[in-house]
């Protein structure tokens, strides 16, 4: 199995990020990279090619979503044919698959479920034992791969993170701000417009 590119421009890390099928996968780099935008199109892919998939996006608490990441799916990759029910948490889509949101804060339907894919979103402010409890939940079987991916910002040494990505357990995929095509453009090798107010 793959992830063939789609409209979506990926450049650097972020094309590195969109074609990892790893089991464990962690987009670390500083705001503005395009992490974040990059793995919710890489949900979206997954739930539309994938009918009936499962897949869930969390963080340490639910509320935190609404404005964060939750934003960022509906401002930018939500589709019209892509309602959000309220009551069981989840963008539904017309062949059936399903993108969930929940908090590790309320983790009973969360631990409860098999997934396909886990997504954690700012995954610095969990433990590694809330990970590895995730990870226990990839059993969807509906895609042909399993993963759990996490991102966040650098963080100290010594976080969990940058300890399991020291070993073979997971993949570390560093981001950088060139890999954003708004702010670089790779085919000139220099700063758009709104790189140089951004980054420069």
């Amino acid at each position: 199995p793959r992830r063939t590119v789609t409209t979506v421009k990926l450049q650097g890390n972020m094309l590195r990020l969109w074609e990892c099928l790893d089991q464990e996968v962690l987009a670390e780099g500083p705001a503005g990279t395009s992490k974040t935008r990059t793995i919710l199109e890489m949900l979206n892919f997954t739930a539309r090619k994938y009918a009936g998939s499962r897949i869930l996006i969390v963080r340490k608490t639910r509320t935190s979503m609404t404005q964060t990441v939750m934003s960022t799916f509906e401002r930018f990759v939500q589709g019209d044919d892509v309602p959000f029910r309220t009551t069981p948490q989840e963008y539904q889509y017309p062949n059936g698959s399903v993108i969930a949101v929940g908090g590790m804060d309320k983790a009973t339907k969360i631990l409860s479920s098999e997934w396909d894919i886990v997504y954690w979103n700012e995954a610095t402010e969990g433990t590694q034992n809330e990970w590895e409890t995730l990870t226990t939940r990839l059993r969807g079987g509906v895609v042909p791969y399993q993963q759990a991916i996490a991102d966040c910002n650098p963080d100290a040494d010594t976080h969990w993170l940058n300890l399991r990505a020291r070993t073979d357990r997971i993949t570390r995929i560093v981001t950088r701000h060139t890999d954003n095509p708004v702010y670089w453009d790779a085919q000139a090798g220099k700063w758009t417009p709104e790189g140089e107010r951004y980054v420069v």
